[in-house]
């Protein structure tokens, strides 16, 4: 596929790296001459300077030859005249994605859509995000959740202790052994993430990512050793459009809130869109505020957006010292990621990840309905839906055991009429079954071959 990528901030530039190395040809257009400069020494890409809105730009990018144009300035108004130049400029092929931060939070009935704007999808990662903290902020247990198949299923990561029993034997022994129904999918450590095998042990310092149903999670929670309690208290640290989106999903669920925000302009705007939480004027990355909020208000768990990783990482680290619960914070630098899990934050969330998950997602929308990424893009985990008649027929006829899957991969959990389970060695895969695996990037190729 021919892609063009429209500004090259973090976000472009990190979705652009992942799309050559999934062997895509990609063209990229910046505007900032610095910037488009080092892009041209560092990646294996065409790199355009200029403006993503200029016709003759576009052209030179090789608009006209192109399957797909992703528009990720930080300019929304940027982004759709981009897209509606390249819609003018590309062949009828050519699909086109908009990045906008406008929310319906604050434009409400106005709030921009793709189909009233010709685009085939807006995508904007902050509501997603705030939905994805709400699931773990309610999950009982320390670790982040991701639910998958309309939350028929649920992607934990988690890092046992060293009282779990986790860590005392091989996962396949867990599967015969322990009462929870789960199948760890990915393990990550400081070489990054590895798919395992039933001989393989957890390891301390590790983090395991497990694929169960929603009503084991408490038990798994026990099982990790983590301290485990319920969140009702929270304290947004930064209201951006992510905090904005957050809190609000969180008094809907009657979640008490307390929102910090440095900019007064911004305090006083979302004081009036938040009427049941406390909004206040204050420096989220002042420690001695920071423990005031936390002793003030009884707050059981701190989720920190501020924009700089060093400071959000630095303060999600002190509100768990200070007696949070369950902390969560932003970070868009993937070698902090590990660090900051191994030092006491319970999840991490990046827009620009995010922003990647939802792309890849709408590339392979005919294949694949979940990608979520491990680790620093090493291994993704989506879903396939097995067709009628595949092009191995053994897939529909011979139980999982027998079947040749690739090297790197692991199938966990499949949907069958509208009901998770997870699988075993004697799974047989029927007709419209949604399955779920782990997939390393060098096997992605061959295990899309198998559900052909």
């Amino acid at each position: 596929m021919y892609v063009v990528v429209v500004g090259a901030g973090r976000v472009g530039s990190y979705v652009a790296r992942v799309l050559v190395e999934q062997g895509h040809e990609v063209a990229i257009v910046e505007l900032e001459g610095r910037l488009a400069r080092r892009l041209d020494a560092t990646l294996d890409a065409l790199v355009v300077h200029g403006s993503g809105v200029d016709p003759t730009v576009l052209c030179n990018a090789g608009i006209e030859r192109a399957d797909l144009l992703l528009a990720v300035t930080a300019v929304d108004e940027v982004n759709l005249i981009a897209c509606m130049t390249a819609r003018r400029l590309g062949t009828q092929r050519l699909s086109v994605v908009a990045r906008v931060r406008q929310t319906p939070q604050v434009a409400g009935h106005l709030a921009l859509s793709a189909e009233a704007l010709g685009l085939d999808a807006l995508i904007g990662p902050e509501e997603a995000i705030a939905t994805s903290v709400v699931e773990m902020l309610r999950y009982v247990g320390s670790g982040e959740v991701r639910e998958l198949a309309g939350g028929r299923l649920v992607l934990a990561g988690i890092s046992p202790t060293a009282d779990s029993p986790l860590i005392h034997e091989s996962l396949a022994e867990l599967r015969r052994d322990l009462p929870a129904d789960f199948v760890v999918v990915a393990i990550e450590g400081p070489q990054g993430v590895r798919i395992p095998g039933g001989a393989d042990r957890l390891k301390l310092g590790e983090r395991a990512f497990v694929l169960t149903l929603p009503e084991s999670l408490t038990e798994l929670a026990i099982l990790s050793g983590q301290p485990w309690a319920s969140s009702r208290r929270v304290l947004v640290e930064g209201c951006g459009n992510t905090g904005l989106s957050l809190a609000r999903q969180l008094e809907e669920r009657e979640f008490s809130v307390v929102v910090v925000e440095r900019d007064r302009e911004r305090c006083e705007l979302v004081a009036g869109l938040l009427p049941r939480s406390l909004v206040l004027h204050g420096d989220g990355a002042d420690p001695n505020l920071l423990r005031d909020h936390l002793d003030e208000h009884g707050i059981d768990a701190a989720v920190v957006l501020l924009p700089g990783a060093e400071s959000a990482v630095l303060i999600g680290i002190f509100a768990k010292s200070l007696g949070a619960r369950k902390v969560i914070v932003r970070c868009d630098q993937p070698a902090f990621v590990h660090l900051a899990t191994q030092l006491g934050i319970d999840a991490v969330i990046s827009p620009q990840r995010a922003m990647t998950d939802a792309i890849l997602r709408f590339l392979r929308a005919e294949r694949v309905e979940t990608a979520v990424r491990l680790g620093e893009h090493d291994v993704e985990v989506l879903s396939f839906e097995v067709p009628d008649q595949p092009r191995r027929s053994e897939l529909l006829t011979s139980p999982l055991r027998q079947l040749e899957l690739p090297s790197g991969c692991i199938i966990g959990a499949l949907v069958r009429r509208e009901r998770a389970e997870l699988v075993s060695g004697a799974t047989v895969f029927q007709a419209g079954d949604q399955v779920f695996a782990a997939c390393r990037r060098a096997a992605l190729a061959n295990l899309e071959g198998l559900f052909a």
